[in-house]
């Protein structure tokens, strides 16, 4: 008996990454079928018709499919991948130009970009996994969504039975520029690291010989030596906002040297040199669509309508590599050692044991085992509180539709400066976003 594994949001552009992973390790994963679902019916048909033919002309056996059948989809499900996008990246572009308007940051995860679409998503996704139970409850469901902080906290609460792990590329990604500077194979180093998602530091970085190579990277960073850090991933190497990221990733190390922080920490600790990068008339949002979006569902139409996929080819990253290396583990029971969120349940120990947090974790059959940090230092611990009550304010706000929940969550986040911006940001994301988010009364 094989293994049937569902891509949910099947249609994304992040899909191909996946997709290509997929096919190289059908073997290994022991798959059988496969089956792309999404609510998109144009999407998913470009991306299953291209899947089919691919995998057929390189020579898989993997069943393709594709659906807007949900029950269809998932009947007999083994492994589910989701990473889903109410509203598509046309949204998060509404999003970020209302954010950027008011002058606040205007990010997809973090800021109010992130809870305009939390506030899409959490409904969406409360749906998927009410499925999951009825149809296939033994399967197990890796989530990609973002805003991952604020949708693990709401999938965890609402469902702590379910089968679920809350993963992102992003620790992994930062792991490997980091093994690329000291010349090291990424495996043989060791990460220690905390927080929540798109909101960590590491504290240590074991080699093989159990030596701690942290502080010979903050003194590169505090003597000069470096002002970036090489990225490992192929797909972004190229691209402007990551070598700017990745560049304030170090600039932000140099200020707060005590552990090596989390990229997406710019956007709270620096808002005001994000904002200067900004150009409201063509936001991030606006990029994907006009980039990736529109090269890969080009890509697609031009392959069907040729009959062949022969002279076509998916190109495999980090983001395939890692969701399927945490499925792997869970199939052969591994017990290797990933970043992932789950409960606290006392792996930081001065931290809410209910709360989700980012930390290392074994990984095998049974699920995710956490590590033990131990306690934090009172500035971490303090960013973190403050985020945490926003997050779970969020989640309160999707789930109950109170106006008033979502106005407290709004100015618990550290990108709001005052009452008058948070509460204008607020209305306007609301009208823009009527067709997606709960009611608020």
């Amino acid at each position: 008996m094989g293994h049937k594994f569902v891509m949910v949001g099947g249609g994304s552009t992040q899909s191909p990454g996946i997709l290509e992973v997929l096919r190289q390790r059908s073997e290994e994963l022991d798959l059988t079928d496969l089956v792309l679902y999404d609510i998109d019916e144009e999407r998913v048909s470009l991306l299953g018709q291209y899947t089919k033919m691919y995998y057929a002309e390189t020579g898989s056996s993997v069943n393709v499919s594709y659906t807007t059948d949900i029950d269809e989809a998932f009947i007999g499900a083994d492994y589910l991948f989701m990473q889903i996008r109410p509203g598509l990246n046309r949204q998060r572009a509404i999003d970020e130009k209302i954010c950027i308007q008011n002058g606040v940051v205007g990010q997809e995860t973090c800021g109010l970009g992130g809870f305009s679409f939390a506030m899409r998503v959490i409904p969406a996704v409360m749906e998927i996994i009410r499925k999951v139970k009825e149809l296939c409850p033994d399967a197990w469901i890796l989530n990609y969504t973002n805003p991952e902080a604020i949708l693990s906290e709401a999938i965890y609460r609402e469902f702590p039975e379910a089968k679920v792990l809350c993963i992102c590329d992003m620790p992994i990604s930062i792991e490997g520029a980091i093994a690329k500077y000291f010349n090291k194979d990424l495996r043989d180093l060791t990460f220690k690291y905390f927080g929540m998602n798109h909101f960590g530091w590491w504290t240590n970085v074991y080699d093989e010989k159990g030596h701690d190579l942290l502080p010979q990277l903050r003194e590169d960073v505090l003597s000069g030596k470096i002002d970036t850090l090489l990225q490992s991933n192929e797909e972004t190497k190229s691209d402007q906002y990551w070598i700017d990221t990745y560049k304030q990733m170090i600039s932000l190390f140099k200020r707060f040297p005590d552990y090596f922080p989390n990229c997406y920490l710019q956007y709270y600790l620096t808002p005001d040199e994000m904002l200067e990068h900004d150009d409201i008339n063509f936001t991030r949002g606006d990029y994907v669509q006009q980039g990736r979006e529109k090269r890969i569902y080009e890509e697609c139409r031009r392959v069907i309508a040729a009959g062949t996929a022969k002279d076509s080819s998916l190109h495999a990253g980090v983001h395939g590599n890692y969701i399927v290396d945490i499925a792997y583990a869970i199939i052969h029971n591994t017990r290797e050692r990933f970043t992932v969120n789950k409960k606290n349940h006392g792996a930081i120990s001065n931290f809410d044991p209910e709360a989700v947090v980012e930390v290392p974790a074994y990984v095998g059959s049974m699920g995710a085992e956490t590590i033990n940090i131990g306690n934090i230092p009172t500035f971490q611990k303090g960013l973190m509180e403050m985020q945490k009550a926003y997050e779970k304010k969020t989640v309160d706000a999707a789930l109950t539709g109170s106006y008033q929940t979502a106005l407290e969550a709004v100015m618990l986040n550290k990108t709001i400066p005052n009452y008058t911006i948070g509460k204008k940001v607020l209305d306007e994301l609301y009208e823009a976003n009527k067709d997606y988010w709960p009611v608020l009364k």
